[in-house]
């Protein structure tokens, strides 16, 4: 029995590095002494270690359990040994090697770190059953000091394990354990073998030649039923993969060997076979001459002389890093021959399917194992990645130079591993590095020597170091000379351009594929009967290539056949994107697809889905130091948020994930062909099926009414009802007794489900009746399964029922706990004993006790405060009844007794008002919205402003009963683009038109007044429906004038006191005053006191104080620029440049409350190096009013994307720290922003989770997504926000949107197919025009490209009347400054006509020359041949159109980017740092920080002002209707 392991004191074992279950290996082949019995070592220390569930598999009930070696020695040792055995053996089952993580690790790990045993202890030698039963479990024992095999002699192998006490005889492992372990074995039967053909002692013969050798042990393994294979030769691979482990095992026979024995280690088919092996190993980085290789896919990046060295000095010496190496190249090929075959059928390159690479096929052509090792920082890709969905086509297009690519180990790996297109459950990951830069178009050369010369500018190869996130897909591009490779994270796609020296062996045989397939399309071009060359023809002609060809593979026609078929995705994937559809169904095609099929590799299915999440999972990330802001540090959290995350999060694993009804809507298939509207769809959260099934079981333990249900009412009559019925509060229904205020059980269409009892009444028939609201369950509202299982809420839904139709009742409670921070330790305390109680009685299976704390409300999109004054009052009236009634009148058209006014949907209109009616009712077409193609806003127009001048009564008609007069009133926009822009936006054009419309047509009512009687606050935005009239226009002669004299419109009534005055003389107001007075400041005193987290540069804030509600006192930004903008922008703010989680924490601590505080050692030790200056000016609970923010988005997709939904991944979410904040200063109003796919991150998880926390806390809740340009900007930016207010607060409405804007409805997917949109949509009509791009920068002077003075003179007046409130009082304008492009691009953008609607498909088809004497392709080569699967690559080098709008603000404009119209209209530039400003809302006189990009970024990341201007505004509504409320 030789034993394996390391002697003590000879060598430390390396700790084991952080590695998944199953996922790594090792070969023994580095072992070269085998001492009988390895000494105990010296510094052996009993561990205590974890072992994850999963692997425990061992059956607990069956053995008795202990937790010391010693004590199960004990208990396991033999009657006849009586304990003093010197040396004590046993057997071992249901075991599992592990680390000290509890993760299992291969046998051969032993070698490398500290290895624990979790098992069955058996005592040594045959047992009955009963000492069976004996055995004794021990979970985590050792440490193993070695493993050893025997019994060579008796034919088939034993495997021992030694620790310190004592030699284990294993024998069955663990379940979960058993594909390790059965490698492991195999090796070993494969020792024994071979033993028995060279041992004379056995019968062997040591003269027997390697090839006799392989086949006698491959034929005689083969018929092992045990064996992984009955294929011949893949069993023949693997004994010369495992050549030298076999050959160290039986030298170390020779210890022990008879003195007539030969020497195993000097036997020749011992000694060729070991070579062999080594041969392999170290064979050369691209073996094209000689036979083909079938070994596994071998990496290293070592030079020649060092691979001679390693092969010279293997058996005397292996450094630690290729011991380990080899150990997890072992552990590769593990996985791969284990690894189930399927039957695919045909695999040729489709739209369904991709068929896997293994590296079994491509072994031959990569080097062997090497790491990837860089110590420079390198930032995490997502700090450039935008925070929104994306289409993947639409991803920003970079450049990566000096790049690699590697696992989750850091090992190098190919790139033909990953699929070339989008597919799903792929099992391969891959990360990169690099120097991330702006893709400059240039490709590789054909003809280049090697990957190192490009021939790129040497200024190309500067860039930022990035450390990517999982590679998705990848593709190449060639053109006549040129190949060009790109690769797809969920960020971005980056053109590869020079690989690193490290990784250049790994990039060469995909560049080699790629020029192989290029030539074999020139032999099929050159052949007249190209249909008929088969694949075996197409071979020949390739092997007789000229070396000094770059498509040269081998003259060898087998190593060509190897090299085709082990390469043919690559090869099949380029020939399906090749022009000519004759080359693509050519026979050597079919062929190759035959062949690759008779391989049963793994097909995957191609799925092109939507970018919904980006999560870095990069090895890189966890390690230091990495620059990066998106650094996962764990959330700092309350205990209140850690439960209610980490309870559902144990309860809906990523084993067993929440499935959803039409989850297609995330993933759904993108269609190859036309257009995608990705803008235009609707955003909705998944509705889960588990949701749907529990509202239709039945309720548990419920009070049911036995018999038949007699009934009798309780107590005398209360009163009666308007219909003169009397009230009762109680009844005895059964043997139950009901009562107002109380809960039942009903049945709604076979379902049970609960009211709650408002009163009860008995009709003139006698007949005993009940009035109730329904009490839905959580899982039935958009909570769904973050709800609590115990809560009910009311809703507005009530209906009348007899009391025989009770089916039972339920232990129900209204809850109200005392709110405020105050309270919190109190209500927690509550809390917890109430969940104990509850946990308690459902122990015992006693009925469950249901409580409500809020009104659920779909229709208004939230949850409100209990109505507790109209509740179970007993008084026959409902609050429900009352508001569907009040909603059934605004339905209703009604005419005045004095036939001067009507209402119609719950509008009062009389004579003489002011009405918008939308243009398709004015101009008879529903083409007056119509859109063009070249811009979103083009063509739509706003509502049509009339003045009611007589109401017509029909006596005749059947349709209405009246009809409805009115004069038109025209819009600049109706006279010319020149005088909308030049005029401003509230003036309108009297005239005599006039038009009978239905009442139905009217859309609301607006003000018209003089100019001197406009409001004396003019603010942008406009929130406001006033407009002024001071002149008159003629359509038919398109004449526009002064008002004549006798012409006197009748203009709205002014109820402006303080213009009042002004006008009788008290005040002196001038025309000009009258327009541009802006609003009058509020004390900020009495705003909010508010904390801004995440706080950017300040966008939030800005519109909010500019509302005048918020006074931002305290504001948390993590990137130093943004806060720096924070600070200059808002002077009198507290900033606090840091980690919120640290921030959290050290306000906790100031306050004592580290207790409730569950936060990270790192977190912990940078609040306490806060200095005093900081710590003194943290905000405290009682001091904050308001906590607004928007937490960064990245990490919700990683949740859902890369199977990471764990409770331990999720801890990283800043939405968790966010909450906290909430949970801990408990303000008076809440307001979350955040990407409008917020509400479907992780099937709709985090969003039902968020709503569940602040709920929990005792909040109100609503929740919404609204579209920036409805609300005064030119640009589309759709955002969800959720305001939360406390329960004796008002909740803020959302704002009305003002502008058109074309966009459908912005809906929520609430439960069972209801749906909620906060506003309506404005595509179809709205108060005001659209703002365009010449709105907003058409008064900026003209820069070139690369601008870079940040400080210059406007040079013009501004024009529109946007221009003219963005300048305000501001003299010179500051960061009119674009990014440079490179030579290449800015020629193509100069080529680009200025006319709206060009992009790169205006581009003419020719090269050009740059001036380093490069000739290439004006349009990039990837963009034609691509654009049929990528809607046409529209808007890329495109321009804006003056009267359209702006695409969504990124954080890095660049033409060929995710948003690749940045262009100006009439100059050749991108759009600057101010245009991009002015595009968000932001005025001329705010100041961003740091470089171009970081300011790109400020603006790209920021919410608009003025969209939070109009939330500002419904904020301060809600607390002036409290104040008012509380007054009264």
């Amino acid at each position: 029995m030789v034993r394996n392991g390391t002697k003590a004191g000879e060598q430390k074992k390396r700790p084991l590095p952080e590695i998944k279950a199953d996922s790594d290996g090792e070969d023994l082949s580095t072992r070269h002494t085998r001492p009988k019995r390895a000494a105990a070592c010296t510094n052996f220390k009993e561990k205590s270690v974890r072992i994850s569930e999963k692997s425990a598999t061992v059956e607990t009930k069956q053995h008795q359990t202990v937790e010391d070696e010693v004590v199960a020695l004990h208990f396991t040792a033999s009657p006849q040994s009586g304990g003093g055995e010197p040396r004590q053996t046993r057997r071992l089952t249901d075991f599992i090697l592990h680390d000290e993580y509890g993760v299992p690790q291969p046998v051969a790990m032993v070698e490398i770190g500290d290895i624990f045993v979790t098992g069955v202890i058996l005592p040594s030698g045959e047992c009955d059953d009963k000492e069976k039963g004996r055995g004794v479990k021990c979970d985590g024992f050792g440490r193993v000091e070695n493993w050893s095999i025997s019994g060579y002699d008796d034919g088939y192998p034993v495997v021992w394990f030694s620790t310190e006490l004592a030699d284990y005889d294993c024998g069955k492992p663990a379940t979960s354990y058993k594909k390790m372990y059965d490698y492991f074995y195999q090796k070993a039967f494969a020792s024994v073998e071979v033993y028995k053909r060279v041992a004379k002692s056995a019968g062997g013969d040591s003269g027997v030649s390697l090839d006799e050798l392989l086949v006698a042990v491959s034929r005689s393994m083969s018929l092992e039923s045990k064996c992984f294979s009955t294929d011949f030769l893949v069993i023949r691979n693997f004994l010369i993969r495992q050549g030298e482990f076999i050959y160290n095992q039986l030298a170390g026979l020779d210890e022990t060997a008879k003195k007539d024995e030969a020497s195993f280690a000097e036997i020749p088919v011992l000694v060729a076979l070991r070579d062999e092996n080594s041969r392999l190993d170290n064979g050369a980085v691209i073996q094209m001459e000689g036979r083909p290789s079938n070994g596994v896919l071998r990496i290293d990046g070592v030079s020649e002389a060092a691979k001679c060295e390693a092969l010279i000095s293997d058996q005397e010496m292996v450094d630690e890093d290729q011991r380990y190496a080899r150990i997890m190249q072992d552990e590769e090929d593990r996985k791969t021959m284990q690894r189930p075959k399927r039957n695919n059928g045909a695999a040729l390159a489709s739209n369904k399917g991709y068929v896997k690479t293994t590296e079994d096929e491509i072994a031959g052509d990569y080097p062997l194992p090497a790491y990837y090792k860089n110590f420079k920082d390198e930032a995490d890709e997502l700090i450039v990645a935008d925070d929104y969905e994306v289409n993947y086509e639409d991803l920003p297009r970079r450049m990566l130079h000096n790049w690699a690519l590697y696992n989750s180990d850091s090992r190098f790996i190919s790139l033909e591993l990953l699929p070339m297109k989008p597919c799903a459950d792929i099992d391969v990951t891959i990360f990169g590095s690099g120097l991330m830069a702006e893709d400059g178009g240039f490709w590789f050369g054909l003809d280049d020597p090697d990957t190192s010369t490009s021939g790129q500018p040497k200024k190309d190869l500067e860039g930022m170091p990035v450390f990517l996130s999982q590679i998705k897909e990848w593709m190449i591009e060639w053109g006549c000379s040129t190949i060009s490779i790109s690769i797809r994270t969920d960020v971005a796609w980056y053109r590869l351009g020079k690989p690193s020296k490290q990784y250049a062996p790994w990039f060469e045989p995909v560049l080699k594929t790629a020029r192989v397939t290029i030539g074999i399309f020139g032999l099929l071009e050159e052949q007249t009967r190209m249909s008929k060359l088969s694949f075996e023809d197409v071979t020949k002609r390739v092997s007789e290539f000229q070396k000094n060809d770059k498509a040269f593979i081998s003259s060898d026609r087998l190593a060509v056949n190897r090299f085709l078929v082990g390469h043919g995705q690559i090869i099949l994937q380029m020939f399906s994107e090749f022009p000519k559809k004759d080359i693509q169904r050519c026979s050597f095609v079919s062929d190759l697809a035959r062949k690759r099929a008779e391989r049963h590799n793994t097909r995957w299915t191609i799925k092109k889905k939507k970018i919904l999440f980006k999560v870095n999972c990069n090895p890189r990330a966890g390690m230091a130091p990495v620059v990066s802001k998106r650094k996962a540090m764990q959330a700092t959290t309350t205990r209140l948020i850690n439960r209610i995350w980490g309870e559902f999060y144990s309860n809906y694993s990523p084993e067993e994930p929440v499935q959803a009804v039409g989850v297609e809507n995330e993933e759904e298939e993108v269609e190859e062909e036309g257009e995608i509207e990705e803008d235009d769809a609707e955003e909705t959260v998944p509705e889960p099926v588990e949701e749907v099934e529990k509202s239709h079981t039945p309720l548990k333990k419920i009070r049911g009414v036995s018999g038949k249900t007699e009934s009798s009412w309780s107590g005398e009559s209360l009163g009666k009802t308007s219909a003169g019925e009397p009230l009762y509060r109680q009844a005895l229904v059964g043997e139950e007794i009901v009562a107002v205020g109380g809960a039942v059980v009903l049945e709604d269409d076979g379902n049970e489900v609960i009211y709650f009892v408002e009163y009860m009444f008995e009709k003139s028939n006698n007949c005993k009746m009940l009035h109730g609201r329904l009490l839905q369950r959580g899982c039935d509202t958009v909570l769904g399964n973050a709800a609590n299982e115990r809560e009910l809420f009311l809703t507005n839904e009530c209906k009348t029922v007899s009391l025989k139709e009770i089916k039972g009742t339920v232990s129900f409670e209204i809850r109200s706990r005392p709110w405020g921070h105050q309270f919190r330790k109190e209500n927690t305390t509550a809390d917890k004993l109430d969940r104990a109680r509850a946990e308690e009685r459902k122990t015992k299976d006693l009925p469950t006790e249901y409580f409500c704390k809020s009104l659920y409300s779909p229709e208004r999109g939230g949850f409100f405060s209990l109505p507790l004054n109209d509740m179970g009052c007993a008084s026959g009236t409902c609050s429900s009844c009352r508001i569907r009634e009040d909603e059934e009148k605004k339905t209703e058209i009604k005419l005045n007794s004095s036939k001067t006014g009507f209402s119609c949907n719950g509008v009062d209109y009389s004579d003489d008002d002011y009405v918008y009616v939308k243009p398709e009712d004015i101009d008879g077409s529903k083409e007056a919205n119509g859109r063009f193609k070249s811009g979103r806003n083009i063509g739509l127009r706003p509502f049509v402003v009339c003045q009611i001048l007589e109401i017509i009564v029909l006596k005749e008609s059947r349709k209405a009963s009246f009809e409805v007069k009115v004069r038109r009133l025209y819009r600049p926009e109706d006279v010319s683009d020149e005088k909308a822009y030049a005029s401003d936006i509230q003036e309108l054009y009297y005239s005599e038109d006039t038009d009978v419309l239905q009442p139905e047509a009217l859309e609301g009512k607006c003000e018209v007044r003089k100019k001197i009687d406009m409001p004396s606050r003019r603010e942008y935005p406009i929130s406001d429906n006033i407009f002024f009239c001071e002149q008159i226009y003629d359509p038919s002669k398109g004449s526009l004038k002064q008002l004549p004299v006798n012409i006197k419109p009748k203009y709205t009534t002014v109820k402006d006191e303080a213009l009042l005055r002004k006008r009788k003389g008290k005040g002196l107001v001038t025309e000009t005053d009258s327009v541009t007075d802006k609003p009058e400041e509020v004390s900020k005193e009495t705003r909010l006191a508010t904390l801004d987290i995440f706080a950017g540069c300040g966008g939030l804030s800005q519109g909010l104080e500019q509302a005048g509600v918020s006074a931002t006192k305290w504001a948390i930004e993590y990137e130093e620029p943004a806060g720096k903008a924070f600070r200059k922008n808002h002077p009198e703010t507290t900033v606090f440049v840091d980690n919120c989680n640290v921030i959290l924490r050290a306000i906790m601590e100031k306050c004592g409350d580290q207790d409730e505080c569950i936060s990270t050692k790192e977190a912990n030790e940078l609040a306490e190096k806060l200095d005093e200056d900081q710590k003194r000016t943290l905000p405290l609970p009682g001091q904050v009013d308001f906590i607004n923010g928007g937490p960064p988005c990245q990490g919700f997709s990683g949740m859902n994307r890369f199977n990471q939904s764990s409770w331990s991944k999720v801890q990283c979410e800043m939405i968790l720290a966010f909450l906290s904040f909430a949970d801990y200063f408990r303000p008076r109003y809440f307001l979350l922003e955040n990407v409008r796919t917020f509400v479907s991150f992780n099937k709709g998880q985090t969003f039902q989770l968020t709503l569940a926390s602040l709920l929990e806390m005792g909040y109100q809740v609503r929740f919404g997504i609204l579209e920036a340009g409805a609300y005064g900007v030119s640009q589309s930016r759709k955002r969800a926000f959720i305001w939360a207010a406390a329960p004796d607060e008002v909740l803020p409405e959302w704002p009305e949107p003002m502008h058109v804007f074309g966009v459908p409805e912005l809906k929520i997917s609430l439960s069972k197919g209801v749906h909620y949109a906060a506003v309506r949509s404005t595509q179809y009509g709205a108060p005001f025009r659209p703002i365009t791009v010449r709105d907003t920068i058409g008064d900026l002077p003209s820069v070139v490209n690369g601008e870079s003075n940040t400080k210059r003179e406007y040079k013009a007046q501004p024009i529109s009347w946007f221009q003219k409130e963005i300048r305000g009082d501001n003299i010179s304008l500051t960061d009119h400054i674009c990014k440079e492009m490179n030579e290449l691009n800015l020629i193509r953008c100069k080529k680009i006509p200025k006319r709206p609607g060009a992009d790169w498909r205006d581009l003419p088809e020719e090269k050009v020359t740059l001036s380093k004497g490069q000739v290439v392709d004006l349009i990039p080569w990837c963009l034609p041949n691509t654009a049929k699967r990528h809607n046409q690559w529209k808007g890329l080098f495109g321009r804006l159109d003056w009267e359209g709008n702006f695409p969504t603000s990124i954080t890095d404009p660049q033409p060929m980017g995710k948003v690749g119209m940045c262009f100006h209209p009439d100059q050749d530039r991108i759009i600057t740092v101010r245009e991009c400003a002015r595009s968000q809302g932001f005025p001329d006189s705010y100041v961003f920080q740091g470089n171009i990009i970081h300011k790109h970024r400020q603006i790209g990341n920021a919410v608009p002002p003025p969209l939070a201007f109009a939330l500002g505004r419904k904020l301060k509504e809600a607390v002036q209707l409290k104040s008012v409320t509380k007054t009264n």
